[in-house]
């Protein structure tokens, strides 16, 4: 039975499923984070001001434990029990089937197993160099020689892309495959925010990749995009680069986790208040407004190290201005509770808890615009209270949910009474913690010190331990709870509607009007763990990885990560015509049916157009990054870029020009083997096709095989210079999505040629060319960027010579 349980929870695809996965991944995250956090208390309560860290704690390992807390918090935790909630509650509320893209669904959730690995496992480097700080600053985080420093970047990078095939997915099912009769200003608030915070998803988490890729570049190829060289500001970064672009993901970041829980406490409050939520209209918008302000404040984390007059006030006022939509939602939650009939049981505790952290939460924040407090309050413990109050109202909009959805999840109820006793616990264990650590920040206590810098403030740090403490027994019996209740609780009369919330015209579930059935499919669970090695391969390829694989010296560095990268590459194909190719010919059979029968609301897109248009979303963030910091860096590092021109090749040569022609003339093939496809001219299709994807390799071609070497043999190789840094960075990246590119061109006509889009059912073929027209599109900014714009003037070292 036990054996059955384990293949079903590995193989599934059903997001009911996926979603217990998600929580239970986020508890053993919580309790990680937690052990770190209680370190780092522990250690402060016991060092006295003046006095060395004694045994058995240790100053550089409090380091760690302080980078990873706060990753592992925000990154793994918050993020995985947002996404639990939603895979659970998102179908059930809006009458959908199941999410947009199961197995991708599925695969999402695997991807997030190696990130954790990778997350926690970098401790077993600890005294290999330094850590590095949650938010991954140089000159520490391109320095320090810790191999765990490398993992923690991995993680980084394959959780984020995890969590952008999520929001992608979210925003599909909300939008594809919401039941036709619930139109989008009746869906619910809990969906709305998941939207919202899907689109922050799939805009702001690209950024955090690139800027992680660029330090594992940094580190390891030479490629100096954040720290100086002495003597060479040819080839010389800037650090703060990385704090714009850590910042422009870190504070949507904090609405990717807020707005979810938001969303639960609208939906928690209404029901258990027994009434519809005043102001629906007017809550549901201001999850809309709430991020698309978010993405202008970024720079107020930075008032210390950007001195610009005109920045600082624009990001002081788009900070004070994103309190608006937030204010909006308190008051129509408070106006909610008015007049309502309130069952005040524990989970309607823990939602009226969240009120009250989020206001002081909030209110604390609003001292931040003000840029001549916030120079004083600036890496002060006055920050860490403001930003605990808010996500420890996160947990408690989390935990509220928890509690109030467990009679669905397990048919058994928890007990009442922990379940109050854990609230208290939790409510008095954080409200004075964080205020003491806001007392602590304005009498100038530091952040990141392993001890209290001065006598007066060392006994708030004492008293901090010992709330924290009670804070953590707060949650040690919630979780106890649950766990003895999921065995032993009472049993649920009605599960469908425990609370009785049906008659109030609040229900807990919309039946969707097509039930899927769900095949056990091991696919995403291979490919998901399989980045374990996958990312150990990469890794070897860049550094000596000996002291991470001491039992496979057999293997030269080089040849593992060959062998890993082509193993997993291996095992995609096999996913492709062991599962996907299998479907897509069974469906042909069946002309469809089992797709396309599930009704969707009107769209003028087509469902492959749609996905397609959100993944460019994502890469325009990405290339957008990127291209912007090569930008950043001509302006700032004005001289250094100068000194990187006197140097610098022929760039526009025959064969770039070549090169260029091909791509931009390959989107004019593209669209005439369309129009053919359109017609039913499948042999006129093949052949404009071939043309596109023959265009397509000799621009690959020619820029790895000719351009790059000829560049090199004029001395512009990676690493020594700024512009060569961004020139090789940026452009590869473009190459390999012209890869991608022709890899989508070849399977759109290997799925045309089984009979799978048809000229009837065009969406693959669009799709593909939609994206084909994207990476031609970012080669023109590319070559104006580059090519062009690099030159400013000065004649290249090959014409003067």
């Amino acid at each position: 039975m036990m054996r059955e349980k384990l293949f079903h929870y590995l193989t599934t695809t059903n997001a009911h499923y996926i979603g217990i996965l998600y929580i239970l991944l986020s508890i053993i995250n919580f309790v990680l984070a937690g052990i770190a956090a209680m370190y780092m208390r522990l250690t402060i309560a016991n060092t006295p001001p003046g006095s060395p860290v004694q045994d058995p704690f240790n100053e550089l390992l409090y380091t760690w434990f302080m980078s990873l807390h706060g990753l592992g918090m925000l990154l793994l935790f918050a993020m995985q029990a947002v996404a639990g909630a939603a895979n659970i509650l998102v179908p059930k509320l809006i009458g959908a089937p199941d999410m947009y893209w199961p197995r991708i669904n599925a695969l999402s959730f695997w991807m997030q197993v190696p990130a954790t690995v990778f997350m926690w496992s970098s401790l077993l480097f600890w005294q290999h160099g330094d850590s590095i700080g949650w938010t991954l600053y140089p000159p520490l985080s391109t320095i320090s020689q810790s191999i765990g420093v490398d993992l923690i970047l991995l993680g980084i990078i394959i959780g984020g892309f995890s969590s952008t095939l999520t929001g992608i997915n979210f925003i599909l099912t909300i939008t594809r495959l919401r039941r036709p009769d619930i139109k989008m200003l009746d869906m619910s608030l809990f969906a709305w925010s998941v939207l919202a915070a899907s689109m922050l998803m799939v805009t702001a988490l690209p950024p955090l990749a690139a800027g992680a890729i660029m330090l594992l570049l940094e580190r390891h190829l030479g490629m100096h995009f954040f720290t100086p060289v002495p003597g060479d500001p040819a080839a010389s970064g800037d650090p703060r680069l990385f704090q714009h672009i850590f910042w422009f993901f870190g504070h949507p970041e904090v609405y990717i986790l807020v707005l979810p829980a938001m969303g639960l406490v609208s939906e928690v409050i209404q029901r258990m208040a027994r009434r519809r939520a005043y102001g629906y209209t007017a809550i549901a918008i201001s999850s809309v407004a709430i991020a698309s302000i978010s993405f202008a404040v970024w720079m107020h984390h930075m008032f210390t190290a950007v001195q610009d007059f005109a920045p600082r006030v624009a990001m002081a006022i788009a900070t004070m201005a994103v309190a608006i939509p937030s204010g909006v939602k308190v008051f129509n939650w408070v106006a909610t509770l008015y007049g309502g009939r309130i069952q005040l049981k524990a989970p309607m505790l823990f939602m009226l808890t969240f009120l009250l952290f989020f206001i002081v939460g909030g209110v604390t924040g609003v001292f931040f615009p003000v840029i001549t407090l916030d120079l004083h309050l600036h890496d002060t413990y006055f920050v860490l209270g403001h930003f605990h109050y808010i996500v420890n109202a996160i947990a408690f909009g989390v935990f509220g949910a928890l509690l109030y959805y467990f009679p669905h999840l397990t048919g058994r109820w928890y007990d009442e009474r922990l379940a109050r006793i854990s609230w208290a616990l939790i409510t008095v264990g954080g409200f004075a913690t964080y205020t003491l650590m806001s007392a602590a920040g304005v009498l100038g206590s530091p952040r990141r010190y392993a001890a209290a810098p001065t006598p007066d403030v060392y006994p708030y740090h004492f008293a901090m331990t010992a709330f924290t403490i009670i804070l953590a027994a707060g949650v040690a019996l919630l979780f106890a709870n649950l766990l003895y209740s999921y065995f032993n609780g009472r049993p649920v009369a009605n599960r469908e509607d425990p609370w009785g919330v049906s008659k109030y015209g609040l229900p807990d579930v919309i039946p969707p009007l097509v039930h899927p059935r769900h095949e056990p499919n091991p696919w995403p669970f291979i490919l998901g763990v399989g980045m374990i090695p996958l990312g150990l391969g990469v890794l070897s390829l860049l550094r000596d990885v000996s002291p991470i694989l001491k039992n496979y010296a057999f293997l030269s560095a080089p040849q593992f990560g060959m062998l890993a990268i082509g193993t997993f590459i291996g095992l995609g194909v096999a996913w492709l015509f062991l599962d996907q190719f299998k479907t897509a010919k069974m469906l042909r059979l069946m002309n469809g049916a089992a797709h396309f029968e599930i009704p969707k609301p009107p769209s003028v897109w087509g469902d492959l157009k749609a996905s397609v248009s959100w993944v460019i979303m994502s890469e325009i963030a990405l290339f957008g990054t990127l291209i912007s910091s090569a930008y950043y860096a001509r302006v700032v590092l004005y001289d250094g870029w100068n000194a990187a021109l006197a140097n610098l090749p022929q760039l526009i040569t025959p064969i770039s020009i070549a090169m260029s022609i091909a791509l931009w003339g390959s989107s004019f093939t593209a669209m005439v083997a369309r129009r053919n496809f359109l017609k039913g001219n499948l042999k006129g299709f093949y052949a404009w096709l071939a043309a596109t994807m023959a265009l397509g390799i000799f621009f690959v071609g020619g820029q790895f095989l000719i351009e790059y070497p000829e560049l090199a043999h004029h001395g512009f190789v990676y690493g020594t210079s700024i512009i060569a840094n961004y020139f090789y960075a940026i452009v590869t990246l473009h190459g390999f999505h012209v890869i991608v590119g022709l890899v989508f061109w070849a399977l759109v006509a290997l799925f045309v040629a089984v009979g799978y889009w048809r000229p009837n059912r065009p969406d693959g073929v669009e799709a593909a060319e939609y994206y084909w027209h994207f990476v031609d599109a970012i080669w023109v900014l590319l070559f104006i960027t580059f090519y062009v714009g690099a030159i400013n003037g000065i004649t290249p070292v090959a014409a003067r010579a």
